[in-house]
Protein backbone atom coordinates (compact mmCIF):
# COMPACT_ATOMS: atom_id res chain seq x y z
CA UNK A 1 0.00 0.00 0.00
CA UNK A 2 1.30 3.46 -0.88
CA UNK A 3 1.73 5.83 1.95
CA UNK A 4 0.03 8.86 2.21
CA UNK A 5 2.17 11.04 0.97
CA UNK A 6 2.10 8.92 -2.16
CA UNK A 7 -1.97 8.74 -2.41
CA UNK A 8 -3.72 10.45 -5.08
CA UNK A 9 -5.25 14.02 -3.42
CA UNK A 10 -9.26 13.95 -3.76
CA UNK A 11 -11.08 14.31 -6.96
CA UNK A 12 -13.31 17.53 -6.62
CA UNK A 13 -16.45 15.72 -7.40
CA UNK A 14 -19.77 15.80 -5.49
CA UNK A 15 -20.11 12.22 -4.32
CA UNK A 16 -22.46 12.26 -1.50
CA UNK A 17 -25.47 14.15 -0.72
CA UNK A 18 -25.31 16.95 1.76
CA UNK A 19 -27.22 15.59 5.15
CA UNK A 20 -25.15 15.87 8.27
CA UNK A 21 -22.71 19.02 7.04
CA UNK A 22 -25.91 21.06 5.72
CA UNK A 23 -25.37 24.94 6.92
CA UNK A 24 -28.21 25.81 8.52
CA UNK A 25 -29.04 29.30 9.86
CA UNK A 26 -28.00 28.82 13.50
CA UNK A 27 -25.05 27.53 12.95
CA UNK A 28 -23.99 30.96 11.75
CA UNK A 29 -22.50 32.22 14.85
CA UNK A 30 -20.68 35.08 13.80
CA UNK A 31 -17.50 36.28 16.13
CA UNK A 32 -18.00 33.30 17.97
CA UNK A 33 -14.83 31.01 18.45
CA UNK A 34 -14.97 27.67 16.53
CA UNK A 35 -18.23 28.55 14.53
CA UNK A 36 -19.57 29.19 10.76
CA UNK A 37 -18.84 33.26 10.54
CA UNK A 38 -20.16 33.58 7.44
CA UNK A 39 -22.20 31.07 4.95
CA UNK A 40 -23.56 33.47 1.75
CA UNK A 41 -23.73 33.29 -1.70
CA UNK A 42 -20.01 34.52 -1.63
CA UNK A 43 -18.14 33.37 1.42
CA UNK A 44 -18.23 30.20 3.72
CA UNK A 45 -15.89 31.58 6.47
CA UNK A 46 -15.28 28.98 9.56
CA UNK A 47 -13.12 29.54 12.43
CA UNK A 48 -10.98 26.46 13.11
CA UNK A 49 -7.84 25.24 15.65
CA UNK A 50 -5.99 22.06 16.07
CA UNK A 51 -4.81 22.93 19.05
CA UNK A 52 -7.89 21.53 20.82
CA UNK A 53 -7.79 18.25 19.05
CA UNK A 54 -4.09 17.92 19.67
CA UNK A 55 -4.87 18.95 23.70
CA UNK A 56 -7.29 15.65 24.01
CA UNK A 57 -5.06 13.59 22.45
CA UNK A 58 -1.87 14.09 24.57
CA UNK A 59 -4.35 14.50 27.35
CA UNK A 60 -6.06 10.98 27.15
CA UNK A 61 -2.39 9.40 26.45
CA UNK A 62 -1.21 11.28 29.53
CA UNK A 63 -4.17 10.00 31.76
CA UNK A 64 -3.56 6.52 30.14
CA UNK A 65 -0.36 6.70 31.70
CA UNK A 66 -1.49 7.55 34.70
CA UNK A 67 -3.56 4.87 35.19
CA UNK A 68 -1.53 2.42 34.54
CA UNK A 69 0.96 4.09 37.25
CA UNK A 70 -1.56 3.44 39.61
CA UNK A 71 -2.41 -0.26 38.77
CA UNK A 72 1.39 -1.05 39.15
CA UNK A 73 1.62 1.30 42.74
CA UNK A 74 -0.88 -1.09 43.99
CA UNK A 75 0.84 -4.27 43.00
CA UNK A 76 4.18 -2.63 44.51
CA UNK A 77 5.97 -2.62 41.19
CA UNK A 78 8.28 0.52 41.99
CA UNK A 79 10.75 0.70 39.13
CA UNK A 80 8.12 0.46 36.99
CA UNK A 81 6.60 3.35 38.37
CA UNK A 82 9.33 5.48 38.03
CA UNK A 83 9.24 4.71 34.00
CA UNK A 84 5.70 5.63 33.51
CA UNK A 85 5.89 8.98 35.77
CA UNK A 86 8.50 9.99 33.42
CA UNK A 87 6.39 8.93 30.23
CA UNK A 88 3.36 9.95 31.63
CA UNK A 89 4.54 13.45 32.94
CA UNK A 90 5.70 14.91 29.30
CA UNK A 91 2.05 14.21 27.37
CA UNK A 92 0.27 15.88 30.52
CA UNK A 93 2.39 18.42 29.78
CA UNK A 94 1.90 18.93 25.87
CA UNK A 95 -1.86 18.78 26.69
CA UNK A 96 -1.41 21.73 28.72
CA UNK A 97 0.54 23.21 26.10
CA UNK A 98 -1.61 23.14 23.71
CA UNK A 99 -4.86 23.97 25.86
CA UNK A 100 -2.64 27.40 26.51
CA UNK A 101 -2.32 27.99 22.35
CA UNK A 102 -5.93 26.95 21.91
CA UNK A 103 -6.75 30.49 24.36
CA UNK A 104 -3.83 32.43 23.03
CA UNK A 105 -3.17 31.72 19.61
CA UNK A 106 -4.37 33.62 17.04
CA UNK A 107 -8.23 33.07 15.54
CA UNK A 108 -7.64 30.70 12.27
CA UNK A 109 -10.40 30.60 9.32
CA UNK A 110 -11.45 28.29 6.37
CA UNK A 111 -12.23 30.61 4.01
CA UNK A 112 -13.96 29.56 0.98
CA UNK A 113 -14.39 32.54 -1.90
CA UNK A 114 -17.51 30.85 -4.18
CA UNK A 115 -16.95 33.69 -6.88
CA UNK A 116 -13.70 33.85 -7.19
CA UNK A 117 -12.86 30.41 -6.70
CA UNK A 118 -10.35 30.52 -4.17
CA UNK A 119 -9.47 29.38 -0.73
CA UNK A 120 -7.72 30.70 2.21
CA UNK A 121 -6.82 28.31 5.11
CA UNK A 122 -3.85 28.43 8.26
CA UNK A 123 -0.03 27.68 7.60
CA UNK A 124 0.33 26.61 11.58
CA UNK A 125 -1.64 26.97 14.49
CA UNK A 126 0.84 29.12 16.46
CA UNK A 127 0.64 31.95 14.16
CA UNK A 128 -1.36 34.61 12.23
CA UNK A 129 -0.38 33.71 8.36
CA UNK A 130 -2.66 31.87 6.16
CA UNK A 131 -2.50 31.51 2.30
CA UNK A 132 -4.71 31.89 -0.54
CA UNK A 133 -4.62 29.49 -3.51
CA UNK A 134 -7.26 28.45 -6.24
CA UNK A 135 -10.15 25.72 -5.21
CA UNK A 136 -8.46 23.81 -8.26
CA UNK A 137 -5.12 23.67 -6.72
CA UNK A 138 -6.43 22.33 -3.30
CA UNK A 139 -4.93 19.15 -2.92
CA UNK A 140 -6.52 17.01 0.17
CA UNK A 141 -6.50 13.44 0.87
CA UNK A 142 -8.12 11.19 3.06
CA UNK A 143 -6.32 9.62 5.96
CA UNK A 144 -7.09 7.23 9.15
CA UNK A 145 -7.75 8.88 12.50
CA UNK A 146 -5.99 6.67 15.35
CA UNK A 147 -5.90 6.54 19.10
CA UNK A 148 -3.35 6.92 21.66
CA UNK A 149 -2.60 3.47 21.61
CA UNK A 150 -2.14 3.72 17.00
CA UNK A 151 -6.01 1.89 16.79
CA UNK A 152 -7.56 3.08 13.95
CA UNK A 153 -10.64 5.12 14.90
CA UNK A 154 -12.07 6.73 11.71
CA UNK A 155 -11.60 8.87 8.54
CA UNK A 156 -10.32 12.40 8.24
CA UNK A 157 -9.70 14.66 5.47
CA UNK A 158 -6.54 17.15 5.61
CA UNK A 159 -5.14 19.59 3.04
CA UNK A 160 -1.08 19.15 1.97
CA UNK A 161 0.30 21.96 1.42
CA UNK A 162 3.18 21.00 -1.67
CA UNK A 163 5.21 24.06 -1.82
CA UNK A 164 5.66 23.93 2.27
CA UNK A 165 4.99 20.44 3.18
CA UNK A 166 2.60 20.68 5.81
CA UNK A 167 -0.95 19.30 6.60
CA UNK A 168 -4.07 21.23 7.96
CA UNK A 169 -7.08 18.66 9.28
CA UNK A 170 -10.60 19.69 7.84
CA UNK A 171 -12.86 17.09 9.47
CA UNK A 172 -13.19 13.91 10.73
CA UNK A 173 -16.90 13.50 11.17
CA UNK A 174 -18.65 12.41 7.95
CA UNK A 175 -15.36 13.79 5.97
CA UNK A 176 -16.53 12.31 2.79
CA UNK A 177 -20.04 14.50 2.74
CA UNK A 178 -17.86 17.75 4.02
CA UNK A 179 -15.63 17.31 1.15
CA UNK A 180 -18.65 16.74 -0.99
CA UNK A 181 -20.27 20.35 0.00
CA UNK A 182 -16.83 21.49 -0.43
CA UNK A 183 -16.90 21.18 -4.01
CA UNK A 184 -20.49 21.95 -4.42
CA UNK A 185 -20.36 25.16 -2.53
CA UNK A 186 -17.29 26.09 -5.02
CA UNK A 187 -19.12 25.21 -8.07
CA UNK A 188 -20.31 28.94 -8.68
CA UNK A 189 -22.48 27.07 -11.93
CA UNK A 190 -24.91 25.07 -9.66
CA UNK A 191 -27.20 26.13 -7.13
CA UNK A 192 -26.11 26.57 -3.63
CA UNK A 193 -26.08 23.35 -1.38
CA UNK A 194 -28.88 21.95 0.73
CA UNK A 195 -29.13 24.24 4.22
CA UNK A 196 -31.40 26.79 5.72
CA UNK A 197 -28.34 29.41 5.92
CA UNK A 198 -28.42 29.40 1.85
CA UNK A 199 -31.77 30.02 1.90
CA UNK A 200 -31.99 34.06 1.84
CA UNK A 201 -28.78 34.27 -0.99
CA UNK A 202 -30.78 31.41 -3.00
CA UNK A 203 -32.78 34.00 -5.47
CA UNK A 204 -30.01 36.28 -6.39
CA UNK A 205 -27.38 33.27 -6.91
CA UNK A 206 -30.28 32.05 -9.20
CA UNK A 207 -30.58 35.30 -10.95
CA UNK A 208 -26.51 35.52 -11.32
CA UNK A 209 -26.38 32.14 -13.35
CA UNK A 210 -28.97 33.09 -15.03
CA UNK A 211 -27.09 36.63 -16.39
CA UNK A 212 -24.20 34.37 -17.25
CA UNK A 213 -26.24 31.86 -19.27
CA UNK A 214 -26.39 28.87 -16.73
CA UNK A 215 -22.99 27.89 -17.87
CA UNK A 216 -21.66 24.31 -17.38
CA UNK A 217 -20.98 23.03 -13.80
CA UNK A 218 -17.21 23.35 -13.06
CA UNK A 219 -17.02 19.64 -10.98
CA UNK A 220 -18.80 16.90 -12.01
CA UNK A 221 -21.58 14.78 -9.21
CA UNK A 222 -22.77 11.78 -8.54
CA UNK A 223 -26.62 13.20 -8.11
CA UNK A 224 -29.05 15.83 -9.38
CA UNK A 225 -28.48 19.35 -8.04
CA UNK A 226 -31.44 21.25 -8.86
CA UNK A 227 -32.94 24.56 -8.45
CA UNK A 228 -35.05 25.76 -5.53
CA UNK A 229 -37.83 25.58 -7.08
CA UNK A 230 -39.20 23.71 -10.58
CA UNK A 231 -40.13 26.68 -12.12
CA UNK A 232 -36.31 27.59 -11.61
CA UNK A 233 -35.20 24.21 -12.99
CA UNK A 234 -37.22 24.54 -16.24
CA UNK A 235 -35.65 27.97 -16.65
CA UNK A 236 -32.21 26.88 -16.52
CA UNK A 237 -32.74 23.78 -18.44
CA UNK A 238 -34.13 25.97 -21.29
CA UNK A 239 -31.16 28.13 -21.22
CA UNK A 240 -28.42 26.20 -19.91
CA UNK A 241 -29.61 22.75 -21.56
CA UNK A 242 -28.93 20.74 -18.14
Amino acid sequence: MSSFWKDKPLDKVIRYPIDYHQIHKEKVKPSTRLEIQEANDQFFVTNVTEALSAFWTYLSMGIGAICFLIIVQYFGVGYIVKTTLWIGLPFILLALFHLIVFFLAPVKEIVLDRLHGKITYPRLFGNKEHRTIQFDSLHVYATMTTSGDMAVTGKKIRIKDRKYSYTWDLESTYPEEYWSFMVWYMDKNRPLPPGTAFDEYRQQDFERRKAEGFPKPLYPSRFETPEATPVQQRERKKIGGW
